[in-house]
């Protein structure tokens, strides 16, 4: 099973230097937006195809973090065959993964083994010190349409939450979890069995920002509208790989700071978690 793990790692690799090599030959028609001080040191293709095939922590980079970046590449039907590819190796690796976490201590070995393995190559970017791997930026698929639109509109998203409802029962386990030993453990299961049997709370997370694209497909009657969320450029399909991109606006490479919009006036949560640790609110 390690062997299969390692072994389907080292596909997903091979897979993805062949689309760097790919874009680096071929230069297709692309915009990525850069910093004025990446802008200094990098192309954007190269920024971009060096994205696509980091699958490794960055030292300090906080767990939950994934690096991403917006942008458009027109994709020549090697690259469509590529990415195609390389999504389903991803799929692949994600339920070869998911397998081994069902066993925690031969999880533990396959995943001391696959960090072991050599990073890919970072020819612009020069990350150094990169000893872990990312299974998020593994899973993630790179961003591939069926057609090209006409118009693509990209924005920030920076209020997402998710909430998820939990009974009395789940949030006890989920704090029992965390140490029942712990006084401020104690102190919230205390608060917890003071509600009434039928409270149903709910557990929130915010998410962090995200960049929309809201594709818009066809014209007059038959307008097609999509939006999706993107974490790497999106490719674009394009016999050559050379040509106009799809009309698309400007926006920043670092989210906004604070809220962009009002809050909702139907806000049904209380402002401050009545579970801090396992971020458990009650209804209004």
């Amino acid at each position: 099973m390690i062997t299969d793990l390692i072994e389907q790692f080292r596909q997903l690799q091979a897979q993805l230097l062949e689309l760097k090599q790919h874009l680096h030959s071929t230069q297709p028609t692309h915009w990525v937006l850069l910093s004025e001080r990446e802008s200094s040191y990098v192309q954007g293709l190269d920024f971009a195809a060096d994205l696509i095939s980091d699958l490794w922590y960055q030292d300090q980079q906080d767990g939950r973090e994934t690096r991403s970046r917006h942008g458009l590449i027109l994709a020549d039907a090697t690259s469509v065959a590529l990415i195609e590819s390389i999504n389903q190796t991803k799929d692949d690796f994600r339920a070869a993964v998911n397998a081994e976490k069902q066993d925690a201590p031969h999880w533990k070995q396959a995943f001391e083994q696959l960090c072991e393995q050599p990073a890919p190559l970072r020819d612009k970017l020069q990350n150094v010190g990169l000893s872990r791997i990312h299974l998020k930026q593994c899973f993630r698929h790179i961003p591939l349409l069926q057609q090209a639109p006409r118009k693509v509109g990209f924005s920030w998203y920076v209020n997402g939450r998710s909430i998820k409802k939990l009974t009395l029962k789940q949030a006890e386990d989920k704090l029992l979890e965390l140490g029942e030993d712990k006084a401020h453990i104690q102190i919230q299961l205390q608060k917890l069995g003071q509600l009434p049997p039928a409270t149903v709370l709910a557990q929130m997370q915010t998410l962090a920002p995200v960049v929309r694209a809201n594709l818009v497909f066809g014209s007059g009657d038959d307008v097609v509208r999509k939006a999706m969320n993107v974490s790497m450029p999106i490719f674009v399909p394009a016999a050559s790989g050379r040509g106009p991109l799809p009309e698309h606006n400007l926006i920043s490479p670092e989210p906004p700071e604070g809220r962009t919009r009002q809050a909702r006036g139907d806000q049904r949560l209380q402002d401050e978690p009545f579970l801090p640790s396992i971020r458990g609110y009650l209804y209004r």
